[in-house]
């Protein structure tokens, strides 16, 4: 195991420091600030009500390059709750960002007006993107 340790061990680093800067590129050239961070994407999320239906939406800024027809799912963990919630359409496509190198994928999801007033950023903790089978994990940062 110490091998491989030895073989990948520094290409972990380099990839560690390197998705670190990206992501501060990409923090750097918004003024807002991002909800959560993953490995090598922001996520930017706001809420919306049209004609009494509520929307989560949300912007994925990163490397996160997704085409489906299948939708998405959201699972939002906080202090004492989770909730899981269903995009709004089925189909969607992400776009290129230049000059970042990065893309932006925009996903509406639906939400009750319960949930909205009960979400808060201090007591969320975790949000999990699930498209197709994959699941990009982000962490909600805290304002500064």
């Amino acid at each position: 195991m110490s091998v491989f340790s030895k073989l990948f061990g520094s290409k972990q680093k380099e990839n560690k420091l390197e998705d670190d800067k990206y992501i501060e590129t990409i923090i750097k050239s918004s003024e807002d600030v991002p909800l959560g961070i993953s490995n090598n994407n922001l996520i930017y999320v706001g809420y919306n009500e049209l004609g009494g239906y509520y929307y989560l939406q949300t912007f994925i800024i990163g490397r996160l390059k997704s085409k489906t027809k299948e939708g998405a799912k959201i699972i939002i963990e906080g202090n004492d709750y989770t909730l899981e919630l269903n995009s709004d359409m089925l189909e969607f496509e992400s776009e290129p960002a230049t000059p970042l190198d990065a893309y932006i994928t925009k996903i509406d999801f639906e939400i009750e007006k319960s949930a909205v007033e009960n979400l808060k950023r201090s007591t969320m903790k975790q949000l999990t993107l699930i498209i197709k089978k994959k699941e990009v994990v982000f962490t909600v940062k805290n304002e500064e």
